[in-house]
Protein backbone atom coordinates (compact mmCIF):
# COMPACT_ATOMS: atom_id res chain seq x y z
CA UNK A 1 0.00 0.00 0.00
CA UNK A 2 0.93 3.91 -0.90
CA UNK A 3 0.54 5.99 1.82
CA UNK A 4 -0.53 9.56 -0.11
CA UNK A 5 -1.08 12.93 1.40
CA UNK A 6 -2.92 15.54 -0.32
CA UNK A 7 -2.82 19.20 0.84
CA UNK A 8 -3.71 22.73 -0.43
CA UNK A 9 -1.42 25.14 1.14
CA UNK A 10 -0.54 28.27 0.28
CA UNK A 11 3.14 29.87 0.60
CA UNK A 12 3.34 30.01 4.42
CA UNK A 13 1.98 26.24 4.55
CA UNK A 14 -1.62 27.46 5.77
CA UNK A 15 -4.34 25.08 5.37
CA UNK A 16 -6.96 26.41 7.80
CA UNK A 17 -8.53 29.22 9.77
CA UNK A 18 -11.31 28.64 11.81
CA UNK A 19 -11.75 25.23 11.11
CA UNK A 20 -12.42 25.64 7.55
CA UNK A 21 -10.41 26.23 3.94
CA UNK A 22 -9.33 30.25 3.58
CA UNK A 23 -10.15 29.74 0.17
CA UNK A 24 -12.05 28.35 -2.21
CA UNK A 25 -10.83 27.55 -5.51
CA UNK A 26 -13.02 25.24 -7.99
CA UNK A 27 -9.87 23.88 -9.77
CA UNK A 28 -8.60 22.81 -6.71
CA UNK A 29 -11.88 21.09 -5.21
CA UNK A 30 -12.39 18.96 -8.78
CA UNK A 31 -8.32 18.30 -8.39
CA UNK A 32 -8.75 16.78 -4.78
CA UNK A 33 -12.02 14.77 -6.32
CA UNK A 34 -10.41 13.55 -9.57
CA UNK A 35 -7.12 12.30 -7.54
CA UNK A 36 -9.02 11.10 -4.18
CA UNK A 37 -11.58 9.20 -6.07
CA UNK A 38 -12.25 5.27 -5.61
CA UNK A 39 -9.76 5.38 -2.81
CA UNK A 40 -9.46 5.42 1.18
CA UNK A 41 -9.65 9.04 3.01
CA UNK A 42 -7.83 8.89 6.09
CA UNK A 43 -8.43 11.72 8.61
CA UNK A 44 -8.88 13.25 12.12
CA UNK A 45 -11.99 13.73 13.81
CA UNK A 46 -12.31 17.90 13.26
CA UNK A 47 -11.82 17.30 10.05
CA UNK A 48 -14.88 14.72 9.72
CA UNK A 49 -16.98 17.36 11.66
CA UNK A 50 -16.05 19.91 9.14
CA UNK A 51 -17.62 17.64 6.56
CA UNK A 52 -20.65 17.77 9.05
CA UNK A 53 -20.22 13.66 9.79
CA UNK A 54 -20.80 13.32 5.95
CA UNK A 55 -18.73 10.57 4.03
CA UNK A 56 -17.20 12.11 1.41
CA UNK A 57 -19.02 9.83 -1.98
CA UNK A 58 -16.64 7.32 -3.70
CA UNK A 59 -14.16 7.37 -1.13
CA UNK A 60 -14.13 5.39 2.09
CA UNK A 61 -13.55 7.71 4.57
CA UNK A 62 -11.86 6.56 7.72
CA UNK A 63 -11.61 8.32 10.52
CA UNK A 64 -8.82 9.37 13.39
CA UNK A 65 -10.34 10.08 17.33
CA UNK A 66 -9.27 9.56 20.51
CA UNK A 67 -12.59 10.98 21.90
CA UNK A 68 -15.43 9.73 19.54
CA UNK A 69 -16.78 6.88 17.41
CA UNK A 70 -18.98 6.78 14.54
CA UNK A 71 -21.11 4.31 13.26
CA UNK A 72 -21.15 4.90 9.71
CA UNK A 73 -17.47 5.04 9.25
CA UNK A 74 -14.53 3.04 10.34
CA UNK A 75 -13.34 5.09 13.02
CA UNK A 76 -9.64 4.66 14.76
CA UNK A 77 -8.36 5.71 18.34
CA UNK A 78 -4.32 4.80 16.40
CA UNK A 79 -3.11 5.22 13.60
CA UNK A 80 -1.98 1.93 13.40
CA UNK A 81 -5.17 0.39 13.45
CA UNK A 82 -6.46 2.70 10.60
CA UNK A 83 -2.92 1.53 8.33
CA UNK A 84 -3.49 -1.67 9.32
CA UNK A 85 -7.42 -1.15 8.01
CA UNK A 86 -5.91 0.26 4.65
CA UNK A 87 -3.15 -1.82 4.17
CA UNK A 88 -4.37 -4.31 1.10
CA UNK A 89 -5.31 -1.22 -0.73
CA UNK A 90 -3.03 -0.04 -3.95
CA UNK A 91 -2.92 3.51 -2.21
CA UNK A 92 -4.61 5.52 0.68
CA UNK A 93 -5.03 9.26 1.11
CA UNK A 94 -4.07 11.34 4.43
CA UNK A 95 -6.65 14.60 3.81
CA UNK A 96 -6.05 16.03 7.21
CA UNK A 97 -5.97 17.92 9.82
CA UNK A 98 -2.77 19.39 10.71
CA UNK A 99 -2.00 17.18 13.54
CA UNK A 100 -2.76 13.74 11.53
CA UNK A 101 -0.50 14.91 8.76
CA UNK A 102 2.22 15.63 11.32
CA UNK A 103 2.27 11.75 12.51
CA UNK A 104 1.48 10.38 9.07
CA UNK A 105 4.08 12.63 7.12
CA UNK A 106 6.97 9.91 7.84
CA UNK A 107 5.25 7.16 6.24
CA UNK A 108 3.91 9.17 3.28
CA UNK A 109 5.32 7.77 0.44
CA UNK A 110 3.87 10.33 -1.90
CA UNK A 111 2.57 14.62 -1.71
CA UNK A 112 -0.06 15.60 -3.77
CA UNK A 113 0.16 19.50 -3.32
CA UNK A 114 -1.63 22.51 -4.10
CA UNK A 115 0.37 25.30 -4.04
CA UNK A 116 -2.07 28.61 -3.40
CA UNK A 117 0.24 32.00 -5.05
CA UNK A 118 -1.80 34.04 -2.78
CA UNK A 119 -1.28 34.29 0.80
CA UNK A 120 -4.08 34.01 3.31
CA UNK A 121 -4.76 34.37 6.64
CA UNK A 122 -4.80 31.14 9.19
CA UNK A 123 -4.33 29.63 12.35
CA UNK A 124 -3.27 25.53 11.16
CA UNK A 125 -0.34 24.67 9.18
CA UNK A 126 0.92 22.22 6.78
CA UNK A 127 3.93 20.81 8.05
CA UNK A 128 7.20 21.51 6.81
CA UNK A 129 8.53 19.61 3.97
CA UNK A 130 10.24 22.12 1.33
CA UNK A 131 13.66 22.09 2.87
CA UNK A 132 13.42 18.14 1.92
CA UNK A 133 13.09 18.67 -1.85
CA UNK A 134 16.01 17.19 -3.43
CA UNK A 135 17.15 15.08 -0.17
CA UNK A 136 13.76 13.40 0.98
CA UNK A 137 11.18 14.35 -1.99
CA UNK A 138 11.57 14.72 -5.18
CA UNK A 139 9.14 16.64 -7.58
CA UNK A 140 7.18 14.24 -10.32
CA UNK A 141 4.72 16.31 -12.18
CA UNK A 142 3.85 20.12 -11.57
CA UNK A 143 1.30 22.18 -13.70
CA UNK A 144 0.57 25.60 -13.16
CA UNK A 145 -2.15 27.92 -13.29
CA UNK A 146 -2.46 31.93 -12.69
CA UNK A 147 -3.93 31.16 -8.78
CA UNK A 148 -2.69 27.55 -8.12
CA UNK A 149 -0.18 24.92 -9.01
CA UNK A 150 -0.66 21.11 -8.58
CA UNK A 151 2.43 19.44 -8.03
CA UNK A 152 3.18 15.94 -7.31
CA UNK A 153 6.32 14.68 -5.11
CA UNK A 154 7.65 10.96 -4.66
CA UNK A 155 9.83 10.11 -1.70
CA UNK A 156 13.15 9.56 -2.54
Amino acid sequence: MTLAAIVAHDPNLVIGRKGELPWHYSKDLKYFKKVTMGHPIIMGRVVFEELNEKPLPGRENIVLSRSRNYEHVPTFNAIKGALDYVADEDIAFVIGGAEVYRQLMPKVERLFVTEIHEEYQGDTYFPEYRHEIGSIWRERKRDTHSELSFVVYERI
